[in-house]
């Protein structure tokens, strides 16, 4: 093969890919673009067996195949749209998609430093520009990991064996220890107890206050009844930015209970992790709070293609491979010390797996070309359009029903009921009512939207709320007319179903 070949087809592709790509994106952020994904072409006869030579030719479709990433298209959700407001995440920003193109044209691997040098030097600089804005001690760094969910088990695992360091050799047959989270915490905590094989019998909910967040009084009761059954209360995690609510746990005081017992707090900010990193809301400070694990996701309110989340370490690297490394030489070879050094070491040993896609460069990318203010400005225009939604919903009448605000918004989820008069202000109506409309205005293709549930406090006890509307805004694009519209979309379903 002529040694350009490689390339002129790359080029080739590539500017056809350009204009495939943003003739998409173009045609996705039109007023009353499909949302919803509608699958066609080949795809769509992918459950039938005689389509199998038509998916997998054995002569391949050569030019005809950006007819079939048109039909991929058609068949995706539509993350540009403005109208896409169903879960915690939206369209990337142009420069993250040519980051993520760079990422497939190098096909690194940034499991070993020689097999990703640039890639490695990018994730060691944004890691520990990570901590410095976490206030992190110097010898802080850390990892980019594929998702939170994957985050928080490597956050668990090492503090695990720190924390009970026999569990490498002799496994987990003497270990008694408890897990501490909020009630509304992400399920991936719960998972990550699993894996761990601590079990969910040993993970502990908190109770939280009548806005989401835990309440430090019970945490630290329920600590003290854990140690007295002799089940060590070893790690807590803290949510910034709970997934419904968007709460964020009083996490100063969390570290302070965590400090009396010896626990570990790992914070969980996925979510709401930007508003420590790029806001000023004071209850996002992590100033001058000890916390020893962070994670954050970049690919949710920071606008970096997915997937891209950090977790920061604040005893650096070495904390990681000592809990999970097993040295594998054969692969290896690097004879320096995590954070001794200003050139990477090879962190793979680090965690769980091998295999690692460098997507600190992604994130470096943007934030190179964009700068700090960029994501400065998305999280407050986030949090800016969350509180003009809530304020929308409180004062807004309607002669098909009225609008009841859940909780002020904490941050950027926005949540809230329209109960139709047909109702007769039925409470034990309202979840009901709430999953035909989301389904109806879904089912129509051109907005997407969410509903959940929690359990709060009522000030009493605890109770299961109706399910409600959950608005999360991410998408910069996001205006007063879109929350206008999704409102009005509310009350057209009303009407339609109870007339």
């Amino acid at each position: 093969m002529d040694s350009d070949a490689a390339a002129v087809e790359l080029r080739k592709l590539l500017t056809e890919a350009a204009h495939v790509f943003s003739e998409y994106v173009r045609e996705s952020q039109q007023p009353g673009a499909q949302v919803s994904g509608r699958i066609q072409g080949v795809i769509a006869d992918a459950a039938q067996s005689e389509s199998d030579a038509r998916m997998f030719p054995d002569a391949g479709v050569g030019s005809r195949v950006w007819d079939d990433v048109r039909d991929v298209c058609a068949g995706a959700a539509n993350t540009w749209s403005s109208a896409f407001l169903y879960k915690l995440y939206a369209a990337p920003a142009p420069m993250g998609i040519v980051g993520e193109t760079l990422l497939a044209v190098l096909n690194n691997n940034a499991h070993v430093t020689r097999a990703a040098p640039s890639g490695a030097a990018i994730e060691q600089a944004v890691a520990r520009k990570l901590a410095q804005l976490l206030e992190f001690p110097s010898s802080a760094d850390g990892l980019t990991f594929p998702g939170g969910s994957y985050a928080n088990l490597h956050a668990l695992m090492t503090a695990r064996n720190t924390r009970f360091p026999d569990v490498r050799t002799r496994g987990m047959s003497n270990v008694r220890g408890a897990v501490f989270t909020s009630a509304h915490a992400h399920y991936s905590i719960d998972k990550a107890a699993v894996a761990a094989g601590f079990g969910l019998d040993s993970v502990v909910y908190v109770p939280t206050d009548s806005v989401g967040c835990m309440d430090v009084h019970k945490l630290r009761k329920l600590m003290l009844e854990s140690r007295a059954r002799g089940v060590e209360p070893f790690f807590v995690n803290a949510t910034m930015g709970t997934t419904v609510l968007g709460a964020c746990d009083p996490i100063a005081s969390i570290s302070r209970v965590c400090r009396e017992f010896g626990a570990w707090l790992h914070v969980d900010g996925s979510w709401g992790g930007p508003h420590a990193l790029f806001g000023d809301d004071p209850a996002f400070s992590v100033h001058n709070i000890h916390i020893d694990s962070f994670v954050v996701n970049p690919h949710k309110l920071l606008g970096v293609p997915l997937q891209c989340s950090f977790l920061i370490m604040r005893q650096g690297l070495n904390v990681m491979r000592r809990a999970l490394g097993l040295g594998a030489t054969y692969l290896f070879h690097d004879e320096q010390v995590c954070g001794e050094s200003d050139v990477p070491c090879d962190v793979g040993d680090a965690t769980l797996g091998c295999g690692r896609r460098p997507d600190a460069i992604k994130f470096w990318l943007m934030w190179r070309y964009y700068g700090t203010q960029y994501f400065t400005n998305r999280v407050a225009q986030a949090r800016n359009t969350s509180l003009r939604l809530a304020e929308l919903v409180r004062t807004r009448t309607s002669l098909l029903g009225r609008w009841v605000l859940v909780a002020e918004p904490a941050s950027t989820c926005v949540c809230f009921w329209f109960v139709p008069c047909a109702l007769n202000d039925k409470r034990s109506e309202w979840g009901g009512a709430t999953r035909r409309m989301c389904t109806h205005i879904n089912d129509g293709g051109s907005m997407l939207l969410d509903y959940a549930t929690v359990d709060v406090f009522d000030g009493t006890n605890t109770c299961t709320l109706p399910e409600f509307f959950r608005i999360p805004i991410n998408n910069p694009s996001v205006s007063s007319a879109t929350l206008n519209d999704v409102l009005n979309a509310i009350e057209s379903a009303a009407a339609e179903l109870y007339p």
